[in-house]
């Protein structure tokens, strides 16, 4: 078992310090059904940092609680956070 907490801070951080930047997912669908991805990656910002315009600011509103990803094959999609169920195969959980 991993702690929600401990997913988000991993992350962060793939990729950085020697750390892998793949990891493997399991989550839930909007239909209910159960879905995975192998070997996907944390999809870096396309803007870097700049001026906070209100546009910007609901930008980032609408785009909080989700994991932005890149799968093997280079598709990029987004993930719900509570959604989430595994962790390189360890269960999640969302308490903490």
């Amino acid at each position: 078992m991993i702690y929600l907490s401990q997913v988000l801070a991993e992350y962060r951080a793939s990729g950085l310090s020697g750390r892998s930047p793949y990891f493997d997912l399991t989550y839930r669908k909007a239909d209910g059904s159960f879905g995975s991805k192998t070997s996907v990656c944390r999809r870096a910002g396309l803007n870097p940092g700049g001026k906070k315009d209100l546009a910007s600011i609901v930008h980032e509103n609408r785009q909080a609680g989700k994991l932005h990803l890149v799968d093997s094959s280079g598709h990029q999609f987004e993930l719900h956070i509570p959604l989430l169920e595994k962790f390189n195969g360890k269960t999640i959980d969302h308490r903490f």
